[in-house]
């Protein structure tokens, strides 16, 4: 028995994507970062400054670190009626930048 190869490129895609939509609709597929496989919002924990990640808002930052909003924009020269809701990648400049965040809550959380 020969198969055709339109019908047997068909079935293997068929197969692929209903793969990943059966995993997507149980939970147990997560590409963005941003969830567990459960669904629940990943936020930072304050144990380790590399857990912050440029689509994290300064207020996960600053309820995870303790750390008021307005120091961190002021610690950057950022305007001060940035919100708090804004995505650190929105906020990269010459001064700020996720890397220089994780640098500056490190050396604040040494004595």
């Amino acid at each position: 028995m020969r198969v055709n190869p339109f019908v047997y490129g068909v079935v293997v895609l068929v197969v692929f994507f209903a793969l990943i939509g059966g995993a997507k609709a149980a939970g147990v597929w997560s590409v963005s970062g941003k969830m567990t496989g459960t669904g629940e919002k990943i936020v930072p924990t304050g144990a380790n400054v590399d857990e912050i990640k440029g689509w994290m808002t300064l207020n996960d930052v600053s309820a995870a670190y303790g750390v008021p909003v307005a120091d961190i924009l002021a610690a950057f020269d950022l305007p001060a009626d940035t919100a708090g809701t804004a995505q650190l990648k929105t906020l990269e400049s010459d001064t700020f930048s996720v890397v220089n965040l994780r640098t500056w809550l490190e050396t604040r959380r040494q004595p």
